[in-house]
């Protein structure tokens, strides 16, 4: 029997820069909230907004 072959789970790395306004991510001070690194808590509330706008107007 072929033994099984034990897959490690992939790392997924850090990105660099904020995902809403593009700063840079200092080493100590990140925000990380529903799969996105935000470089503060308010970067990721305007984007929460963002993303019920941009829903809102689509429907």
């Amino acid at each position: 029997m072929p033994e099984e072959v034990k897959k490690k789970p992939e790392a997924v790395e850090k990105p660099t820069n904020c995902m809403k306004c593009n700063k840079r991510l200092k080493r100590k001070a990140w925000y990380y909230k529903n799969n996105g690194y935000y470089c503060s808590k308010g970067c990721w509330q305007q984007a929460v907004k963002a993303a019920a706008a941009k829903k809102e107007k689509k429907a």
